[in-house]
């Protein structure tokens, strides 16, 4: 009875042997797809230092490349985030840094004609508001000076 009770225990550990390895790998995929996702929000998150425009993972300069490649290796690596960054921000400063509170909105590029069309709007209501003003009497320039003409009548 005891080969039985060992070879049932025996078949109950490899079982779980292999519930461990299975829970092992699929936790290896899951860390695979979260350094993905962190190397491609780092790769976000800094600037190409030939330009400042565009992020390292849009920009297709040399420069853009290496570091695209870099920020793998390092994640990769173990390197956390903070040392990532404050290894670029060590080596370019920290405008290679993009800031998501500074990316302007999809209206900035509106603004500015916007403001034109308000102040073209404000400058034609002032010039109907100054010629619609009657000027006084007593301050118009040469009023002593005008002549009184009779009204024209037509006559049938």
């Amino acid at each position: 009875m005891s080969g039985g009770l060992f070879l049932r225990n025996g078949a109950l550990a490899v079982f779980y042997v292999a519930l461990v390895v299975g829970m092992a790998t699929a936790a290896h995929a899951e860390s695979q797809k979260e350094q993905e996702a962190r190397i491609a929000r780092l790769q976000d998150a800094v600037l190409a230092p030939c330009c400042y425009t565009e992020p390292v993972s849009r920009h297709q300069s040399e420069i853009a490349l290496k570091m695209r490649i870099e920020i793998a290796k390092w994640v990769s690596a173990g390197k956390t985030d903070r040392e990532i960054l404050g290894a670029y921000i060590d080596l370019y400063g920290s405008k290679v840094l993009v800031d998501p509170r500074s990316k302007p909105g999809a209206w900035t590029p509106w603004v500015p004609w916007l403001t034109l069309i308000l102040a073209m709007g404000f400058g034609c209501w002032l010039l109907r508001h100054w010629r619609a003003a009657p000027v006084p009497a007593g301050m118009s320039p040469g009023a002593s000076e005008l002549v009184d003409l009779p009204d024209l009548e037509i006559e049938d």
